[in-house]
């Protein structure tokens, strides 16, 4: 064998060992240092296959509010549940149906269970504004000095109380059930001896005015003097 020879067999030899030694220290060299070898063409990545019926992801890119849109069609049990359960307790069709609160009885009604009544100064300026009858059962000088507007007397202590009563009955004409207020000075025992002659005629709805005309004048309600209403 002749010189030219024995130099491309060694040449030969020397390059296959060359490769064989690159292949394997590519093989197991890291990631960031392994060659790129020729004839491995990089992979192109699939597109996304889009499930039967729905839209193009392309479409769905371009359209963002179209992706909200679904996104919330296909979540009603999360909506519902964002929702607060008081709501339910305070809508107005229930506050309607409710009705209104109901209001305090009148107290100028007549009582199925009690004939003769207390009432406060409030509830007599109310029965005074509706034109309730006033008996005043005070003694007459005390009645002339002054008593409420419109009153009549009929002084319980005095001999002539049952005539003024029928006089009253006479010209006022009153009814059996209608309020009649009585009243004498704070604190003393003629008005509730006046409503008990009273109900024992048959009158039904008597209001003693505890506080009586001491109350009356110091609220500067209307007065009237003389003997008469």
């Amino acid at each position: 064998m002749n010189r030219y020879a024995q130099f491309s067999l060694r040449a030969l030899a020397f390059v296959a060992a060359a490769g064989l030694l690159g292949t394997a220290a590519n093989r197991f060299a890291p990631p960031r240092r392994k060659l790129d070898w020729l004839g491995q063409a990089p992979v192109e990545p699939l597109p996304p296959v889009d499930p039967p019926g729905a839209a193009p992801a392309a479409e769905l890119e371009a359209t963002p509010s179209a992706r909200l849109t679904d996104d919330r069609a296909a979540r009603p049990e999360t909506a519902r549940a964002a929702r607060p359960e008081t709501a339910r307790a305070v809508r107005p069709e229930a506050a309607r149906a409710a009705g209104p609160a109901p209001r305090a009885a009148d107290p100028l009604l007549p009582s199925a269970t009690q004939a003769v009544r207390q009432i406060t100064s409030q509830e007599a300026s109310l029965a005074f504004a509706k034109h309730v009858l006033f008996l005043d059962a005070r003694r007459s000088a005390e009645f002339e000095d002054g008593h409420v507007q419109g009153a009549w007397s009929a002084p319980v202590w005095e001999v002539d109380c049952d005539r003024r009563i029928t006089e009253f009955e006479a010209r006022a004409n009153p009814g059996m059930k209608d309020p009649i207020v009585v009243y004498c000075s704070s604190g003393c025992e003629d008005s509730r001896l006046l409503a008990a002659k009273l109900q024992a005629l048959g009158y039904r709805n008597l209001l003693v005015y505890t506080d009586g005309f001491p109350d009356w004048t110091a609220k500067g309600r209307p007065v009237a003097r003389g003997p008469r209403p």
